[in-house]
């Protein structure tokens, strides 16, 4: 484990828009964090500025030595980022990345093993004490103790699972896929593509007291949001296409609705979020006519109604909607952009309006 800080990035650019006189973030810009599939030696996390009103960006700086930096998270009041390095083996890392503000650096501070292979999503408690990720190909959970600093603080755990389900191919044994927390609570949620649950998973994370919510067989369950109320989640399953709409009630979730995402059958469902205001749901499809469909969400129960449909560049993963709801930002992982379209806050359709060139862009977080 690395235990002491390495600067690794060595370009950053001064903000030209969106800044106060003094070069500082001013309240319409963001920063804006990427991830991508990417060799340890390339830039594979990269930070921007984004202004939320107007839609103008600019690169800040950019960090390698992560392998594969596929998805990240942030702990904004610690200043701290962390991200998986999705490879095949369990010598998959979990990293930990600082950032300042002033000068928009990354910097590399902590780096250790996940003892899972193919980690593609990683995760903080709401406590901020530890950090989990969800290994695809290991078909398990790691998880460290995070310090006061956020830094690593102890070995790591792993909760294994095990099982399969009816597509030979893409269900032959587990392959977690996504954790997140049940608003207000401390249960974990992991969706497991490859045996169609929802594990239902207690504090402290040991491995016990685990329950299960089972799927319909060949669906894989992918990606998992709440709404701003915590009343109400929506899990985007990959293989069958589908969301299904759960009620929440404390720390149990009880599925109420399914409906169709993937109307071409491409099995390639990616991610779900909704808008700021609970209005409208999005969620990205792949594989064949790549995209984002678009559902209006009823404002009494949660259920939801398809009203349309955006074209996206190819193979569009992760998305991410800013916090005024203006605009939504895809990941196009294959052809080499970061697509921003316009969001019309009153109908929930997109209109396209720029691109930001980065090379197999897999995942975007705002700070």
């Amino acid at each position: 484990m690395i235990k002491h800080c390495l600067l690794a990035a060595a370009l950053v650019a001064l903000l030209t828009a969106g800044c106060s006189d003094n070069g500082k973030l001013n309240d319409d810009t963001l920063l804006m964090f990427t991830g991508s599939y990417a060799p340890a030696d390339s830039a594979g996390i990269k930070c921007y500025s984004f202004n939320q009103q107007t839609g103008e960006w600019s690169l800040l700086s950019q960090v390698s030595g992560v392998s594969n930096p596929s998805f990240i998270t942030l702990d904004s009041g610690n200043r701290r980022l962390y991200a998986v390095g999705e490879d095949s083996g369990k010598s998959s890392t979990m990293n930990m990345l600082t950032f300042a503000v002033d000068g928009s650096e990354l910097t590399l501070c902590d780096s250790d093993t996940t003892g899972g292979a193919a980690p593609c999503h990683i995760i903080l408690t709401p406590d901020r004490s530890c950090v989990f990720t969800a290994n695809y190909m290991g078909g398990s959970i790691s998880g460290y103790s995070l310090d006061s600093n956020g830094h690593f603080a102890d070995t790591v755990r792993i909760i294994q699972f095990n099982g399969s389900s009816i597509d030979s191919l893409r269900q032959s044994q587990p392959h977690l896929h996504q954790l997140s927390f049940i608003p207000a609570t401390a249960t974990m949620l992991a969706n497991d593509l490859g045996t169609d649950k929802i594990y239902v998973i207690p504090a402290p994370y040991t491995g016990e007291g685990i329950t299960e919510i089972k799927m319909k067989p060949g669906s894989g369950p992918r990606h998992t949001t709440f709404d701003s109320t915590g009343k109400h989640a929506y899990m985007l399953t990959e293989i069958s296409g589908e969301i299904t709409v759960f009620d929440v009630e404390g720390n149990t979730i009880a599925p109420k609705q399914t409906v169709e995402a993937d109307s071409l059958k491409a099995e390639g469902c990616a991610d779900i979020h909704l808008s700021p205001d609970n209005q409208f749901l999005y969620a990205s499809t792949r594989l064949k006519g790549d995209g984002v469909v678009i559902f209006r969400v009823n404002n009494a129960d949660g259920t939801l109604t398809r009203i349309g449909f955006q074209p996206t560049g190819a193979h569009p993963r992760n998305f991410a909607i800013t916090p005024n709801g203006r605009f939504l930002l895809v990941a196009c992982r294959d052809t080499d952009t970061i697509e921003i379209y316009r969001r019309d806050t009153g109908t929930g359709f997109l209109e396209l309006c720029g691109t930001i060139p980065s090379s197999r862009p897999t995942c975007i977080a705002f700070s």
